[in-house]
């Protein structure tokens, strides 16, 4: 055998390895998902189950599984009152759906339509009017069931699998990696070859504080769009709007769809508060709900998100469009969450090991857009 053939067959070699690696991760890429999340639920936990262990306060040594279990029961009592706020909120909100009389609601939009018509000097045939209202009718009783709301929120989330089987395996993996305190490092460093292991604890401190930076900034995130969006819908005269504001928060965290759902959710909301109440006006209501979005969708897009991506990753808005793009072609919604701190770890190990490489030097610098010089 040649020294060209070998050459090949070892080429074909590499390339069908890689192809049976992206396709095993493929096919587990749930699983890993429920890995991903545990690990930073773990982290964010750590200094909770250290200071229980007895490592920051010595009058509290308790040992380690029950301090990670504690650390992890309060975890889910945080997330359950909260849930315990929204849920019967909810509900409520949902029920009042289906007590709509939409004759009297089409009857209020034909006469927003006149006054509207009226203000610009229009005057359609009434009939044309009434057949329009007419044939809105069906659609728009439709899409305000009760039924149908509860079904497309039921759809988005069982769009992540079984959220049971995700729920407990989230739990039962973060409690051994609160548990173990390096069971998750020592996963990834038996993975790494023993030439590379110290480079990678080389770059382990600068991942840990990125990631540390980018979930911190993102629960302020959560927090900002929740209070602006309660506090806004509030003083515009509705009520429950910290299910509106808590949920759009929430749903925010999913690149570029979120916002779009949450804007939808209040609009859903809001409208049938308004429909149900005499003194509130449709065309007012629907007006300052959308307004309220899209101030507080600005304020993320210019404030908060660059704030978040400046501190953490350092990337160009191009790219990260593009990496939430692929990981939502392989993953959906679930991908889309994930996408940008795996995108952090991955450029920062390209820039240790393969600084050598153009295009990583180009995709690692601090900014894309640096001036150029004058040609």
């Amino acid at each position: 055998m040649n020294t060209i053939t070998r050459q090949i067959l070892i080429s074909l070699l590499y390339v069908v390895l890689i192809a049976w690696l992206a396709y095993t991760v493929w096919i587990v890429r749930y699983t890993l998902i429920y890995v991903l999340i545990s690990a930073v639920i773990s982290l964010m936990g750590k200094p909770v189950v250290d200071a229980l262990n007895g490592q920051r306060w010595k009058k509290i040594n308790l040992n380690r599984s029950l301090a990670a279990a504690l650390t992890l029961l309060l975890f889910i009592g945080i997330i359950g009152g909260l849930f315990s706020i929204f849920v019967p909120a909810l509900m409520t909100e949902l029920s009042a759906l289906a007590e709509i009389n939409f004759d009297s609601v089409f009857a209020e939009i034909r006469e927003e339509i006149d006054q509207l018509q009226a203000f610009f000097g229009l005057s359609p045939a009434e009939i044309q009017a009434g057949e329009k209202a007419s044939a809105m009718r069906p659609g728009i009783s439709e899409v305000f069931n009760v039924e149908n709301v509860t079904d497309t929120f039921t759809g988005l989330i069982g769009s992540l699998g079984n959220l049971a089987f995700a729920i407990f395996s989230i739990i039962f993996i973060t409690f051994f990696f609160m548990r173990e305190k390096f069971l998750f490092r020592n996963i990834i460093m038996a993975l790494i070859p023993d030439q590379y292991e110290e480079r990678v604890h080389h770059v382990s401190p600068r991942l840990r504080n990125n990631l540390s930076r980018y979930f911190v900034g993102l629960l302020i995130q959560i927090t900002i769009i929740t209070t602006l969006v309660s506090v806004g819908l509030k003083f515009a005269g509705f009520h429950n709007t910290i299910v509106i504001g808590f949920f759009a928060g929430l749903i925010n965290v999913i690149p570029y769809l979120g916002p779009m759902i949450g804007a939808s959710f209040g609009l859903v909301i809001g409208m049938a508060q308004a429909i149900s109440n005499p003194g509130m006006e449709l065309g007012a209501a629907f007006f300052f709900i959308f307004i309220i979005f899209a101030s507080v969708q600005l304020i993320d897009n210019f404030i908060t998100q660059p704030l978040i991506f400046s501190t953490s990753i350092r990337a160009h808005p191009l790219e990260i469009f593009l990496v939430i793009s692929f990981a939502a072609s392989l993953a959906g919604i679930a991908g889309m969450i994930v996408a940008v701190p795996v995108y952090s770890v991955l450029r920062l190990l390209a820039a240790e090991f393969f600084p050598q490489v153009k295009f990583v030097r180009w995709l690692t610098q601090s900014s894309l857009n640096e001036n150029e010089e004058a040609t």
